[in-house]
């Protein structure tokens, strides 16, 4: 479960795939998740009808406090800024970008230990073979 930061859907939850690494695009907002899960059977009778109701009085929720908080003249949640000691800013969404980048750059760190460790297996079977 994940909170948007989006300025349009601020402290919107939305769920995405966790099973297919960084590159996986598979996400839904709670309420579209709740009909997902119903439409293929993971949630049927009365559960059903009470997790759509609740999603439902969750985004209404959400939807009013958003109101609120536009109401009263306050900027996006987004549009704060999370200060380090250094002194720099950063906003969430460079946050989320940067801790997405390294995600990728451990992956492909990966792929080239194996890439390397099969080229050393493969250069030692070569050596073995010729002797």
């Amino acid at each position: 479960m994940f909170v948007s930061t989006s300025e349009k859907h601020d402290g919107w939850v939305f769920y995405k795939c966790q099973n297919h690494g960084v590159s996986c695009e598979f996400w839904h907002w709670e309420l579209e998740y709740v009909q997902y899960l119903v439409d293929y059977h993971y949630l049927v009778g009365d559960a059903a009808v009470d997790a759509i109701g609740a999603a439902e009085e969750r985004r209404e929720q959400l939807l009013n406090a958003q109101e609120l908080h536009y109401m009263n003249g306050s900027t996006s949640m987004s549009k704060k800024f999370v200060k380090r000691e250094s002194g720099d800013v950063m906003t969430r969404q460079q946050a989320a970008a940067l801790m997405k980048l390294g995600r990728e750059l451990v992956m492909l760190m990966k792929i080239l230990l194996a890439v390397v460790l099969m080229l050393g297996v493969g250069a030692l079977v070569l050596y073995m073979v010729k002797n």
